[in-house]
C-alpha cells in the first residue's frame, strides 16, 4: 500500500517577500498511524514460531538490555536497522570546572538509519491523499474534532502526530492541544518534546 502525502506551503521568507511570491510548496506524509507493540507482536508472531506473548516478552528484555548499555554511554547497533546513541546537554559554562557531573543531563536518544534500510526505503511508493488540497488548512474547530476523534481510537497523541493529522504547523498543533487541555477535554502526560496527550474520562482521570 502506498504512503499518503499532501502538499503544504512554507511561510514566506524575506526573499519571497522581495520577489512578491508566496512560500514554496513541499510534500509531507499524512495520516501517519502509530503502530503499537501489541500489533507488532501479533504481526511478528504470524511470520515465526513465537506467540504474540513470546514476542512481547523478548521485546521487553531487549528494551531492558538496551537501557543497560545506554546507561554505560554505549552505542547500540542493530544490524540492518541502524544505531542508537545518547546525546547530552549541560549548563552554559565558561570553564570546564563548572560542568560537573550533576550539571550534565540526557538530551535525547538519536537514531541513525543504516544504509541498507535507507536504500530499501527508496523503493517506497507514494500517493497523493484523496481529500482535496489542504494548502488552506483546516479550521480550528475541525482540527480539534480530528484530535478528539483520533483519541477515541488511540490512547495518546503527540504534537508531531497532530501535525500530520491536521496538516498544520507545530505552532498550531500545540495551540490546539493546549486549548483542549484548558477546556478539560484532554490532559498532558510528560513534558516538552516528550509530551503525550490523552482524553480525560468522565471521572476526571486519564
Amino acid at each position: 500500500m502506498p504512503a499518503h502525502y499532501d502538499l503544504f506551503r512554507n511561510p514566506e521568507s524575506e526573499e519571497d517577500k522581495k520577489q512578491g511570491r508566496t512560500g514554496r510548496i513541499h510534500a509531507r506524509l499524512v495520516n501517519q498511524n502509530v503502530i503499537r507493540i501489541d500489533r507488532l507482536a501479533e504481526e511478528i508472531s504470524q511470520f515465526s514460531s513465537f506467540t504474540s506473548a513470546d514476542v512481547k516478552g523478548i521485546l521487553e528484555i531487549f528494551r531492558t538490555t538496551m537501557l543497560l548499555h545506554f546507561k554505560q554511554g554505549e552505542i547500540v547497533e542493530l544490524k540492518g536497522l541502524g544505531t542508537f546513541n545518547l546525546s547530552l546537554k549541560s549548563i552554559p559554562a565558561l570553564t570546564a570546572e563548572e560542568v560537573t557531573p550533576t550539571k550534565v543531563r540526557i538530551n535525547k536518544v538519536v537514531f541513525r538509519c543504516s544504509k541498507k534500510l535507507k536504500n530499501e526505503l527508496f523503493s517506497m511508493k507514494f500517493e497523493r491523499a484523496a481529500e482535496s488540497s489542504r494548502l488552506k488548512g483546516y479550521t480550528e474547530k475541525k482540527r480539534k474534532e480530528n484530535i478528539l476523534r483520533y483519541l477515541a481510537r488511540e490512547y495518546t497523541i503527540s504534537s508531531t502526530l497532530c501535525r500530520g493529522l491536521n496538516h498544520c504547523s507545530r505552532y498550531l498543533a500545540l495551540k490546539d492541544l493546549n486549548a483542549l487541555c484548558r477546556e478539560g477535554k484532554i490532559a498532558c502526560l510528560g513534558l516538552r518534546a516528550n509530551a503525550q496527550y490523552a482524553l480525560v474520562t468522565a471521572e476526571g482521570n486519564e
